[in-house]
C-alpha cells in the first residue's frame, strides 16, 4: 500500500487489485458445463458434451449428456 502501510491478510504485500481466485463449489466443478461456459471453453467441445442430452441441471437448467458435467443432474 503506498506510504508504507501494511495490506491486511491474507493479502500482505499484494497489490490492491490482488483478490484470490474463487474457490470451486465442490469437487470435479471444472468438468460441470456451468464452470466451462463461465471459463469461456472451446465451442465445439462443449457441444460434444451437451449432443444428446440425457439430463438438465436442477441448479443452472443446463443439459447434458453426461450427469458428470452438471453440478445437480436429473433425468430428463
Amino acid at each position: 500500500m503506498p506510504n508504507g502501510e501494511e495490506y491486511p491478510y491474507p493479502f500482505y504485500g499484494m497489490p490492491p487489485w490482488y483478490a484470490p481466485a474463487e474457490e470451486a463449489p465442490h469437487l470435479g466443478h471444472s468438468k460441470h458445463l456451468c464452470d466451462m461456459a463461465r471459463k469461456g471453453a472451446d465451442f465445439e467441445a462443449y457441444k460434444n458434451l451437451v449432443k444428446n442430452a440425457r439430463f438438465i441441471c436442477r441448479k443452472c437448467g443446463r443439459a447434458a449428456a453426461k450427469e458428470e458435467n452438471l453440478c445437480e443432474p436429473a433425468p430428463l
